[in-house]
């Protein structure tokens, strides 16, 4: 019994010149009518073959005969899915320097002419003679080629006669698409090359009997198969960029609306203006997937500059799913995008998480394979697994949809990798961390050492990060210190003062209130240009074994010398008759 697929018209990409075409692969909801497998036959074909396909399973043929065009043409939704698709495919081989050359299936009757397995047909008729017009869609030297094809793969086969079903001459026939003119516009294109094939229902009557006759089918047209240059043009709406599957690849981090910076909008628009203007100097990179769409390797801010542009077709450098292992697929991606432009930190910590799990190598193995070439880490020396953690602990922050800021100003350059990775990434709750980098490490620009010291200093007060930032009594000290030269070292200063005890405070406030009264006493008895090393009163600390009660002692400095030391000595009797100092 086969396998059903869905019921839907299936177009299906290659990567040759050949296009296949099951107008009628759908015999009902019995799945050992012969429509049934032919329609099976035309996806093992396109696979073996790995060329393209246009495959009906959904419109029985009794309701709708899709090989009859001037039937289909009166339904736009039939015409749309199926016939544009062919025309589609056939320009995107004709794209590519490549003569196409289109195989329609069908299935015969019971007993089929002349004892034959395959009847060939292409539009032979009888000139001159209206009832059997002669529309030949294929060279007479071409057909033999391919009935010796099928005849050495043990397939017995038959020119269709002239007055039946199965020679495709009829103006409205599939067969004869690409050959009339006042057909459908945009389809006439004598160069293509169609073939009608008949296929008797016995090679169709079991799931057995279709995979031999698709094996042996494929043999035979694969000598007629003209393989696509790597780079080739293909058509933008054939790439998928939606999928989590189909971005594996992709260094840049798409559809992500949190992170602006990411997506660099101004990018994108100078990088469409300049395609416009100079064309696309780079092909796009791409893997073409199992069912014949592609998925980006490297490319992916060219694909959305096109996409803005709403360019019809595309360069590309053409890759097969199956030629590579992922691991290939992740060097081509990483060779790719290194070769053009150096990677931000989230983009390297996207890629190893990326390739971390669809590979599942460890951190150390991340470095063994892709340190080097990722450029990270101290240039000639191995890059450890340490520094893999920190890319990829980066790049959680963002994966875990937090701190939109500290993600956009990594990539933008505002904020250094290192105090990202060492700082503020093992912080775990996201409160803690966007409050230190918001609050304090962006106004207040602190040192690595400060940076340290502020941290310490507010886990004094709570555990919680964001608690004590966001506090009445911080917050106050935070905008004062803005307003100084030296933020950082302002904040700590002020921070410090607010943790000592009510007595610290007053006696510190006292030797303020001293320092300011000095200051004009300073200038009246010594000079203008005297300052606080030529006269000084500083009050010593209290040491612990000091009571509470006992009066503070201060210490008094003069700068003299052998010249002046009398004159000074006179300034300073004068000034402590007159002043009280310690008032």
């Amino acid at each position: 019994m086969i396998q059903h697929r869905e019921r839907a018209i299936h177009t299906i990409l290659g990567n040759n010149n050949l296009l296949l075409i099951v107008a009628n692969g759908y015999g009902g909801d019995e799945p050992v009518q012969p429509e049934n497998f032919l329609g099976q036959l035309g996806f093992l074909l396109t696979r073996q073959l790995g060329c393209y396909g246009v495959i009906n399973t959904r419109y029985k043929k009794a309701i709708l005969d899709l090989s009859n065009v001037e039937a289909v043409k009166t339904r736009k939704k039939i015409t749309d899915t199926f016939l544009l698709q062919i025309r589609e495919f056939k320009e995107e081989i004709s794209g590519n320097d490549l003569l196409p050359q289109v195989v329609i299936l069908q299935v015969g009757p019971p007993t089929m002419e002349a004892g034959a397995q395959l009847l060939l047909g292409y539009g032979q008729g009888e000139r001159g003679v209206k009832e059997r017009p002669h529309n030949p869609t294929l060279a007479p030297s071409r057909l033999s080629r391919f009935r010796l094809a099928m005849e050495d793969q043990q397939l017995s086969t038959a020119i269709a006669p002239t007055d039946s079903d199965y020679c495709g001459r009829e103006p409205w026939h599939l067969n004869q698409l690409f050959r009339q003119k006042n057909y459908l516009d945009g389809f006439f294109d004598p160069r293509v090359r169609s073939l009608l094939l008949t296929i008797a229902p016995q090679l169709l009557s079991s799931t057995e009997a279709t995979t031999a006759t698709a094996s042996a089918l494929a043999s035979a047209l694969a000598q007629f198969s003209q393989q696509m240059a790597l780079v080739r043009q293909i058509r933008l709406a054939n790439i998928d960029a939606t999928g989590e599957d189909d971005l594996q690849y992709i260094f840049r981090i798409p559809n992500d609306t949190r992170y602006n910076e990411i997506s660099r909008e101004s990018y994108i628009e100078e990088l469409a203006v300049s395609i416009q203007r100079n064309g696309l100097l780079h092909p796009l990179v791409l893997l073409q997937k199992d069912d014949g769409r592609y998925k980006i390797l490297c490319g992916f801010r060219r694909f959305q500059a096109l996409s803005r542009l709403s360019q019809e077709w595309v360069e590309a450098k053409i890759f097969q799913e199956e030629q590579f292992s992922s691991e290939d697929f992740f060097n081509i991606s990483l060779a790719e995008n290194t070769r053009r432009r150096n990677l931000n930190p989230v983009e390297i910590g996207n890629f190893l998480d990326s390739a971390s799990e669809r590979l599942q190598l460890n951190n150390t193995m991340l470095a063994e394979q892709f340190g080097a070439t990722l450029g990270i880490g101290s240039p000639g020396s191995k890059v450890s697994h340490s520094t893999i953690h920190k890319y990829r602990k980066v790049n959680q922050i963002r994966t875990r949809g937090e701190s939109p800021e500290i993600i956009n100003d990594i990539i933008n350059d505002k904020l250094q990798f290192s105090t990202a990775a060492e700082v503020l990434a093992p912080i775990k709750d996201p409160l803690d961390r966007d409050s230190l980098y918001l609050e304090i490490i962006k106004p207040l620009g602190p040192t690595r050492p400060q940076l340290k010291k502020i941290i310490k200093l507010l886990a004094q007060r709570s555990t919680s990060l964001h608690a004590t930032i966001t506090s009445e009594e911080v917050r106050p000290l935070i905008s004062q210190a803005m307003e100084a030269r030296q933020r950082a070292a302002t904040f700590i200063r002020l921070y410090e003062n607010s943790l000592e005890p009510p007595a610290g405070k007053e006696r510190q406030q006292q030797q303020q209130r001293l320092a300011q009264k000095l200051v004009p006493l300073r200038r009246r008895y010594f000079g203008d240009q005297a300052c606080q090393k030529d006269f000084n009163l500083v009050a010593e600390p209290r040491a612990a074994s000091v009571p509470p009660d006992h009066p503070d002692r201060y210490e008094l400095r003069l700068r003299i010398n052998k010249d002046n030391y009398q004159d000074i000595l006179r300034k300073l009797e004068t000034l402590l008759s007159k002043e009280d100092l310690l008032s």
